[in-house]
């Protein structure tokens, strides 16, 4: 990794034990969404989605690309998330919980420089409508792969727990 994101995931450790960690995360993403092309020629190249650039139990900071004109399922967290796109487009569907299932609330869009926050209990599924990748930094106040979450089916409806073969196989094409 480079110093840029050294110091981001230095900046997030401090901010996760801090007593607001989620203001702590949000500046630290600012610095890096404050020149995103600086950032993005740190990246690594990397397969896939995910690129792991620290994980433990407090705290976990991924890079993630969503592919172009896909949309994945709903899903929750279980913990704090802050999102930060670098390049491209996202769009959060937030969905609000109704008993077992969920209903579409709102959408947001973020570009380059935007941060989103969601809590613990928040339900959103992430689409990228652009025919290029987008790439965000995502920050959980926890350690995101070794926690039980759920993930909907937007077909029936049901709840179902999340594992990423459930995940990816339900990723569909942009509408």
């Amino acid at each position: 990794m480079g110093e840029i994101l050294n110091r981001l995931v230095e900046d997030c450790r401090r901010a996760a034990g801090s007593t607001d960690p989620v203001a702590g995360v949000q500046a630290a993403l600012s610095l890096v969404t404050a020149d995103p092309d600086t950032t993005i020629a740190e990246i690594p190249d990397f397969e896939g989605e995910d690129y792991v650039l620290h994980r433990a139990d407090d705290l976990s900071v991924f890079l993630v690309r969503q592919a172009p004109n896909t949309a994945g399922p709903p899903h929750d967290h279980g913990m704090t998330a802050v999102i930060a796109m670098l390049e491209g487009v996202e769009i959060h569907r937030r969905y609000r919980r109704e008993g077992q299932r969920i209903t579409l609330d709102r959408e947001q869009t973020a570009g380059p420089g935007g941060i989103l926050v969601l809590a613990p209990r928040d339900v959103h599924a992430i689409a990228n409508p652009d025919p290029t990748p987008s790439i965000g930094v995502h920050v959980y106040l926890g350690d995101i792969v070794g926690i039980e979450r759920t993930l909907w089916d937007t077909a029936s409806g049901e709840a179902l727990p999340f594992t990423l073969d459930s995940y990816e196989s339900r990723v569909r094409a942009y509408r």
